[in-house]
């Protein structure tokens, strides 16, 4: 999976970067096994909202993923990056999970549909 980082009103230190590399790899694992194919992006931006606060929700992360067929995407504002970084990674498993399980779903129904025309034609 190709991942690119961004930033907005801050610079990105190796640390923060390997960071979120280290927290978002964890999803690929996820995304695997939902997608077969290999030609998955993940788009990371990082923004500092505002330039004198350092109270409340100071740094945003936005993740967004493109698979076939399907994108999907993640925010989060927080105190810190760190704090931003762990909650997006959450709801991208989530919103992941959730994909995985309709797949699946249509599948099931896919082969009840095969199987009642199956025993439709036989009687």
């Amino acid at each position: 999976m190709e991942t690119r980082i961004r930033t907005k009103n801050m610079e990105l230190t190796g640390h923060l970067e390997d960071y979120i590399r280290e927290k978002l790899r964890k999803v690929e694992k996820f995304i695997s096994e939902a997608v077969e194919e290999e030609a998955v992006e993940m788009e990371i931006e990082v923004e500092k909202i505002t330039q004198g606060q350092n109270k409340g929700d100071v740094y945003r992360i936005e993740a967004q993923i493109f698979c076939p067929g399907v994108s999907i995407r993640a925010e989060d504002a927080s105190t810190t990056p760190k704090e931003a970084v762990s909650e997006v990674r959450y709801e991208l498993e989530r919103q992941i999970k959730e994909y995985k399980s309709k797949q699946a779903t249509l599948k099931r129904k896919g082969a009840r549909e095969a199987k009642k025309i199956r025993e439709e034609k036989n009687l």
